[in-house]
């Protein structure tokens, strides 16, 4: 599977493709109920879901054509784009289910923080390859940069994206070499930020300790209604689950069912086979990413690869736990797979960016005989001239 570049790549394309098909079919069964409810039609969120993933690919294809230099150019004003957009919520943005965290632009719903990940990985990547060698330096540049952007987010009340940020931030570093003393400072410093944030919210502190006991007396019928009916669902399923479309945990007891909590109803329609079936799906999709990015000729391409890598690891462990009420909900999507064209589009997006890393590499380039754009990376061009 992972033998060679070409297989690498072609592993990571159908996955790619594969997770976004079938998460397109779990919108279709899982959003029929709230898209009557909301808008009439059981076809409504499906509908929109299949343009935003034609909308996303088309991106994706876009991006992986960019030369090195205009990924460098992005990057290298990653922190100001991602600034920029967080700060648009200020005046334009629009409180839902608590959160201060999206953009109205008519039928148009646009969440920053989606895409000031994105941004963030790119920042950060041509950051770690210009102050490697200062560990010191490159982690206070590196925290004044997303300790600006979380601050913004921590105010719109946006904890799930906060808690994905943090711990980006703190995979970054990793990658970079950070000592274990400055690792535990970025943890320290996010529980920290997350319980004062929850401090503040009386039904969050509800919503943290509900996950513990959700079917408590006192605790069921409120805060443990989503976490006590998500596990429902997934024990309900069994070992093939009830069938496409079968779920009953969606009809109106399980809140946010296309989004938050896909993968519950995943469970309960195609039961453990399918619940395993994602789990493998994301695995081998994040070990071609990380393959892609460990072959790729220059520092910035490897540490965008692992970043986004790590992004996808991260928010779906988070998703998954969330769902099996290990953790707290916390309100974060399952990658590629629950519905939010904000989330698809930067996702998607990004894993533009790692398709590109690939065919920039000049050993892939000749197995599969294309000529995509490659303008060699400063790195690359001093290894040529070095000989010489």
């Amino acid at each position: 599977m992972f033998k060679n570049p070409k297989t690498t790549f072609y592993t990571f394309i159908a996955t790619s493709l594969g997770i976004i098909f079938f998460g397109n079919v779990m919108v279709f069964s899982a959003a029929q109920v709230t898209g009557l409810t909301e808008s009439g039609s059981s076809f409504a969120i499906s509908a929109r879901q299949i343009l935003l993933t034609f909308l996303s690919l088309v991106v994706a294809w876009m991006v992986s054509q960019f030369p090195i230099t205009s990924v460098r150019k992005i990057a290298k004003k990653g922190i100001l784009i991602a600034l920029f957009m967080m700060m648009l919520l200020i005046p334009f943005g629009q409180t839902i289910n608590g959160n201060r965290n999206w953009i109205s632009f008519g039928p148009i719903d646009f969440q920053p923080s989606e895409f000031a990940k994105l941004n963030l990985i790119l920042w950060s990547a041509i950051i770690i390859e210009r102050t490697i060698k200062d560990i010191k330096l490159l982690f206070k540049v590196l925290l004044a940069g997303f300790s600006s952007v979380l601050a913004i987010v921590l105010v719109g009340g946006d904890l799930g994206s906060a808690v994905v940020i943090g711990l980006i931030l703190a995979a970054m570093l990793y990658l970079s070499g950070a000592g274990t003393s400055q690792l535990t400072l970025i943890l320290a410093g996010g529980l920290a930020g997350v319980a004062a944030l929850v401090a503040v919210q009386p039904y969050r502190i509800a919503r943290f300790t509900a996950f513990i006991h959700p079917f408590k007396d006192g605790i069921y019928k409120n805060a443990g209604w989503q976490p006590a009916h998500s596990l429902m669902a997934l024990a309900s399923g069994g070992l093939f689950g009830a069938g496409l479309g079968a779920s009953k945990q969606k009809w109106g007891n399980l809140a946010e069912a296309h989004t938050d909590f896909i993968f519950a109803v995943i469970g309960e329609e195609m039961g453990l086979i399918g619940t395993l079936g994602v789990l493998i799906a994301l695995s081998i999709l994040v070990i071609s990413i990380f393959k892609i990015a460990l072959s790729a000729k220059d520092e910035f391409s490897r540490y965008v690869g692992l970043g986004i890598g790590l992004w996808i690891a991260i928010q779906s462990l988070i998703n998954l736990a969330s769902a099996s009420s290990l953790i707290p909900v916390v309100g974060v999507t399952l990658p590629l797979i629950s519905y939010g064209g904000s989330s698809l589009l930067a996702l998607v997006g990004a894993l533009g960016f790692v398709a590109g890393i690939a065919l920039r590499n000049p050993e892939l380039s000749s197995q599969i005989n294309t000529k995509w754009p490659r303008t060699p990376s400063r790195n690359s061009v001093k290894q040529i001239k070095e000989p010489m």
